[in-house]
This record gives structure tokens, C-alpha cells and sequence, in this order.
């Protein structure tokens, strides 16, 4: 789909009139983003099955420091794309870009989302949502390799057993990376490993398999009676957690997310299982082999057995319609407040993207369309009116 240059206009009209509408210091948030510089060096290839040596350089107005560690390129159907990620394992903690001290970084190059802000703004959403949600903290960063300059990049936290809390003495305490708990079933899963079939990360599968505890959980969704479930997932499960993920879903769209796309964890015996959301650039109106998906309709959220069981009971329509209502007056959820969000991120990292679009071109094959920039931003811009009035209609009719 190709913009009219009248609609680009209009677009960029619409940045300036909602910024100049904000206060100073949102106004100083638009500032043109100075990100830090990683530049990696390392030996020969950056292989995708293990991790190399590597050292990293990291520049900034503020800081030049290096620092050890090892590297490998990551992901799954994005390892095809012509610009890789990389994931990035240093020898201490250290608070990378300014972010909180760790170990374990991912480099996200964000390649198929022009906008780069798909990721970090459904993350950001979901932590503004309250306190206790967790979700990858994130930076833009400007990445070389051996000295080369190789684009800008989302650096994430990697969500492990630090950045989840997780209380690694506990017995009770695990995470899974996109567990297949929530599929009506199993049939036709491939799983990455034959002998890790929810994708346990912590503890290692090796020391102790939890499986059953995915198992337990899935046949109270499954076959529990109603009062048995309603008590079940009401002690079981952080239920503001669970109806804040609900609402990232139906707000952002990312059809990948019902049933994958998500971390599932217990921090330790006091707390309940929480979801920290994970890959959203299919979504804010692209979906997932990035064709345009502008006005799709809110129920396929059921094609998950827990939305589906819950949507079952008043008790958590209510609830659920209670909550965007309020997230709605937070102005996190309202049409203008996620307008300001995209419009405001976008004008603070459009040079930098411009720049990397000189180097991965935009009419590349994997790409649905030749969308720049600002064409991207507007599609996202046009989703949220729709989605939001569709949404609106979905919540007065609950």
C-alpha cells in the first residue's frame, strides 16, 4: 500500500499539533535521540548455534567503556532476514544503554518493522499498566561490527530468572517461554525440542521437568467445573496481570500472542503466574507475514482456552470492561494518548532510522510493500482509530 503524499503531509501535520499541545517536559521527550554506540569485535562468522567470543565497545556522550563476553546470532523465521539479530552474554552485570544491570542482552535489529516501534511500545504499555507487569526495559542503539556500521537496533532485556524476579532457591518457581498451554490442541506442534515440549527455561529441564505444573493448569482451564475454575484461577493466577495482557492483545492486535509470543512464570511460592508479553513487531496493524491488517475483528482473542473460559463469566466482563474504562481515563489506553506515544517515539528516532534504511533498503523482498518511515507511522496511526472504535463497540456491547 502506497500513501498519498497528501496523507503524509496530513500525518506529519498531526505530529506537530499533538506535540505542540503537550506539556515541557513531554516536549523535551521528543528530543532527537542520541543513542549509544555498540560496536562488536569479534573473529569470522557470528554462528546461530553457539556463542563466540567477542568483545564490546560501548560509546556514548557519556561513557566509552568495553567489556568480554560472547555472541551468536538468535531468532526463528527472522534468522532468513538479510539483517541479523544477535544475542550477547557478558562476563558481569553491567547496566548497558543506562538500563538495569545484567548479563544477558538481546540485540533485536527490528528489520521487518520499519517503525521500530512495535516492540517497545507494547512493552512500554504493558508496564504502564501497573507496577507488577514485567516486560523486556529497552534502548536504541546504533550497532557496528567490527567497526562497521550495521543499523540501529532495539536493545532488550533478556526475560530470564533476573529480570523475572525469579527466586532461584524456591521449588516453586519456574518460567516457560511460550508454553503450548493455552491451545484447544496439540495437534500439528512442532516443538523446538523433541524433549522440551513447553519450552521450559527455568529451571533447566535437565535438574527438574515441570511440565506436569503446565499439564495441572491447562486441565483446570479445560475440564474444571465453573466454581472450581473461578477459585482455581483466582488463587493460581495474578488476575490483574492476566486482564492487563488481555487488553495489550485486543489493543495492539498481535494475533501471534494469543497462543505464543509471551513468557509464563511464578517468581516464588508467595506470588501467583504472571505472562511478560514477547515479539511484538506483527502487530499495530501489520499482522503476521506483514501484510497490512488494519481492521480485524477483537473476538479471535478466544482461540485461546483461557480468554475463552473466562469470557464465559460475567464476573470477568466486568472486571475486564472496568479495566479498559480505566486505562482508557489513564489516557494509556485512549485514542489520544496512544497517538501521542507513537507520534512522539517516532519523531525522537526518524533520523536514525532514515539512516538505517540507507544501509537495509526498504524495498526489500521481505517486505509486504516499499512503505518509508513516515508511510509506516500513519498506517499505525490509522490502526489505532480503527481499533479503538471497534474496540469501543466491543466493550458497550460486552
Amino acid at each position: 500500500m502506497q500513501l498519498k503524499p497528501s496523507i503524509i503531509i496530513c500525518s506529519l501535520f498531526s505530529v506537530t499539533l499533538l506535540l505542540s499541545c503537550q506539556d515541557k517536559e513531554a516536549q523535551l521527550a521528543v528530543e532527537k535521540i542520541q543513542p549509544h554506540t555498540l560496536n562488536i569485535n569479534f573473529e569470522g562468522e557470528i554462528p546461530n548455534d553457539e556463542k563466540i567470543k567477542m568483545t564490546l565497545d560501548v560509546s556514548s556522550l557519556e561513557e566509552n567503556s568495553t567489556y568480554k563476553g560472547k555472541i551468536e546470532t538468535r531468532g526463528g523465521f527472522s534468522i532468513s532476514f538479510p539483517k541479523k539479530s544477535y544475542e550477547i552474554d557478558l562476563k558481569k552485570d553491567v547496566p548497558l544503554a543506562g538500563l538495569t544491570d545484567d548479563d544477558d542482552w538481546i540485540l533485536n535489529s527490528n528489520y521487518i518493522d520499519k517503525t521500530f516501534l512495535r516492540h517497545v511500545i507494547s512493552y512500554e504499555l504493558f508496564t504502564d499498566m501497573s507496577d507488577t507487569n514485567i516486560a523486556s526495559e529497552c534502548r536504541y542503539v546504533e550497532v557496528a561490527l567490527n567497526g562497521n556500521y550495521n543499523g540501529l537496533y532495539v536493545l532488550m532485556e533478556k526475560l530470564d530468572k533476573s529480570s523475572l524476579e525469579i527466586d532461584d532457591s524456591d521449588s516453586l518457581s519456574f518460567i516457560f517461554k511460550e508454553p503450548h498451554i493455552f491451545r484447544e490442541t496439540y495437534e500439528g506442534i512442532k516443538p523446538q525440542n523433541a524433549n522440551n515440549f513447553h519450552q521450559q527455561t527455568f529451571p533447566k529441564i535437565r535438574s527438574e521437568d515441570k511440565r506436569s505444573v503446565i499439564e495441572a493448569i491447562r486441565d483446570s482451564i479445560l475440564v474444571s467445573s465453573d466454581d472450581d475454575f473461578k477459585t482455581y484461577f483466582n488463587i493460581a493466577f495474578d488476575v490483574d496481570n492476566i486482564i492487563d495482557w488481555h487488553l495489550l492483545l485486543l489493543i495492539s492486535n498481535n494475533g501471534d500472542g494469543i497462543l505464543k509470543n509471551f513468557y509464563l512464570f511464578k517468581s516464588n511460592t508467595d506470588t501467583p503466574i504472571r505472562v511478560a508479553p514477547w515479539d511484538y513487531d506483527h502487530s499495530f496493524g501489520r499482522d503476521g507475514d506483514n501484510e497490512l491488517n488494519l481492521d480485524q475483528n477483537p473476538l479471535k482473542i478466544e482461540r485461546s482456552i483461557l480468554f475463552k473460559r473466562l469470557l464465559q463469566f460475567d464476573w470477568y466482563k466486568t472486571v475486564l470492561k472496568k479495566r479498559w474504562n480505566q486505562l482508557n481515563e489513564a489516557n494509556i489506553l485512549s485514542t489520544s494518548g496512544l497517538k501521542n506515544r507513537i507520534l512522539q517515539k517516532s519523531t525522537s528516532i526518524r533520523d536514525l532510522a532514515n539512516k538505517n534504511f540507507e544501509l537495509w533498503p526498504l524495498g526489500s523482498k521481505k517486505y509486504y510493500d516499499d512503505n518509508d518511515f513516515d508511510e509506516e507511522i500513519d498506517i499505525m496511526i490509522q490502526f489505532i482509530d480503527i481499533r479503538h472504535q471497534r474496540l469501543s463497540k466491543y466493550f458497550s456491547d460486552l
